[in-house]
């Protein structure tokens, strides 16, 4: 069972690294911005500034996952660390591929991911 102190050290690390990524693609997106302003990013498909933030959003939220997942510093990734990465990698995906937004694959995976969290929460 949990202690207090436990939960206490797993709300900072969450917010820590809350801050990392957050931090990561708000610096992303200036710099894509700004890439913009310069006309430096690249034109593949339909791909707007938007699509390379939110591929590159997902692409450092899958890797900081996956990094969390093989590190014994920091605990396992959330279900919703999953869903956000994968959702935020899905958005940026489709203005490279032509692809209108898969608002409905989206939605599929988030009320997957709720589902699951509400069917095998251990207390």
């Amino acid at each position: 069972m949990a202690t207090q102190s436990d939960l206490t050290g797993d709300k900072k690390e969450r917010k820590y690294l809350d801050a990392i990524f957050w931090g990561g693609v708000l610096l992303w997106a200036g710099l894509i911005f700004g890439a913009e302003t310069l006309g430096l990013v690249p034109q593949i498909g339909n791909a707007s500034a938007w699509s390379w933030i939110f591929l590159g959003a997902g692409v450092y939220g899958l890797l900081m996952s996956v990094v969390r997942l093989v590190s014994e510093n920091f605990s396992n990734p959330t279900t919703w660390d999953w869903v956000w990465s994968v959702s935020f990698f899905i958005i940026g995906a489709a203005g490279f591929i032509a692809f209108d937004i898969p608002w409905w694959l989206i939605l599929i995976l988030i009320g997957v991911a709720v589902l699951g969290s509400a069917l095998f929460r251990r207390d």
